[in-house]
């Protein structure tokens, strides 16, 4: 109910306010985006800058960038019989998952007359993104990979898989912001473009080459059971898999490709200084 009255009260300070003034040339603007009926009304998807040459252009430019470190005990400790019949304490396995990501979107916008309001314009985007993510998670199995009957020799080893993609694209698009106060405006934008992302090959490696025959605890997790093994059955050190697709699977995408119109589905709320 708050964010209905909210927006209600933006509507009608619209309405009944003083004439807006837009902007003449020489403002900056910043941008976050407005969605007064969902969970987060305000939120930011990255910055959003646009620098006003004159009262028809501006330039533009939405920059994001960051990342998780994220750490767990996903096992806990476990008991386990010996082969002598004494009891082995195994101890906790441990994850730990890193991501990063990066965006810029420089453009130009090109506006029209409009209203004392108004300000519709069109304008040209470039899109750039890229994103990567390593994990690793520790397992138990025995030290010799021809022996295994003795848990009280197991170690633990780990196994870490890397990934990664990069975007292009170029957007054409068209918008209006609506200058309810001085300085302050609500906008909507709708772009026609395309975008190709291509996939970084996917790279695994494990602490401990008879992890790659022996690994069944990572068997039941396509994440990282992608060692291969060659007609000896020897052991594998380094395993890469083209495209990030799952090994199990006949195919894996180096790249993909699409284009069409786009609507951004959030409110732009706008302050120049």
């Amino acid at each position: 109910m708050k964010k209905v009255v909210l927006f209600i009260a933006l509507v009608a300070t619209s309405v009944v306010g003083a004439q807006a003034q837009k902007f003449q040339g020489g403002e900056k603007n910043l941008e976050v985006e407005f969605n007064p009926f969902g969970g987060s009304p305000v939120s930011m998807n990255g910055i959003r800058f646009r620098m006003f040459n004159s009262e028809s252009s501006a330039i533009r430019i939405g920059f994001n960038i960051g990342g998780t470190n994220n750490n767990e005990v996903y096992s806990q400790q476990d008991k386990t019989e010996g082969s002598d019949g004494a009891v082995v304490i195994l101890p906790e396995l441990n994850q730990s998952m890193q991501t990063f990501n990066f965006a810029i979107r420089p453009g130009y916008e090109m506006h029209f007359a409009g209203t004392d309001r108004l300000s519709p314009y069109v304008g040209a985007e470039l899109m750039y993104a890229m994103q990567s993510s390593t994990t690793t998670r520790e397992f138990h199995n025995a030290n010799n990979a021809d022996d295994q009957s003795k848990p009280e020799n197991w170690q633990t080893w780990d196994m870490t898989v890397k990934n990664g993609s990069s975007m292009f694209g170029l957007n054409a698009l068209a918008g209006v912001d609506f200058y309810f106060v001085d300085n302050f405006y609500l906008g909507a934008e709708i772009n026609l473009g395309f975008h190709n992302t291509s996939y970084k090959d996917r790279e695994t490696t494990a602490g401990n080459e008879d992890a790659w025959k022996y690994s069944e605890a990572a068997q039941l997790d396509p994440d990282f059971y992608q060692a291969t093994w060659n007609a000896e059955n020897t052991a594998v050190e380094y395993q890469t898999i083209i495209g990030p697709g799952n090994p199990t699977e006949a195919t894996s995408p180096t790249k993909q490709s699409g284009w069409g119109p786009n609507f951004q589905s959030t409110i732009r709320l706008g302050w120049l200084f």
